[in-house]
């Protein structure tokens, strides 16, 4: 199927790493609009409030509802994409997403997780992964 980017959520500790690696690589100084592809979820966990960093698994349900096909599954990594000049801001997509991390730009355009393709393709970590130091996302095919 590709990759996919997982989460231990054992190992998270809810330090932002991740959620500012993001940022850092899709978008540029002073975006006043930047919203990062990992978000933060807060979890009650044995009576104690943890913070984790659940993002896109890749799944395809978004893909399977966009009304205009502006949502496609890489061939080569298998990351779901987005084709913002298609896309027509319906918010299907954002309605059946299991992990509740698709936004939309100023422009009402869908964001996602790109699996920071590009990386990978230079057999590069994406960004959050690369900068996780307890480990708790990984790069998976």
């Amino acid at each position: 199927m590709g990759y996919h980017i997982k989460l231990d959520k054992e190992k998270c500790i809810g330090c932002y790493a991740c959620h500012t690696a993001c940022l850092d690589a899709h978008h540029g100084p002073g975006e006043e609009q930047a919203k990062s592809c990992r978000t933060i979820e807060k979890v009650i966990q044995d009576g104690f409030q943890k913070n984790i960093c659940p993002g896109c698994i890749h799944c395809g349900k978004c893909m399977e509802v966009c009304p205009v096909q502006a949502i496609y599954r890489d061939e080569e990594t298998g990351f779901v994409l987005t084709q913002k000049e298609k896309c027509i801001g319906c918010k299907k997509c954002e309605t059946v997403c299991p992990m509740h991390v698709i936004h939309f730009d100023a422009f009402g355009k869908m964001e996602k997780c790109d699996g920071c393709i590009e990386r990978v393709r230079e057999g590069r970590e994406p960004a959050c992964v690369r900068v996780c130091i307890p480990g708790a996302l990984s790069l998976e095919k």
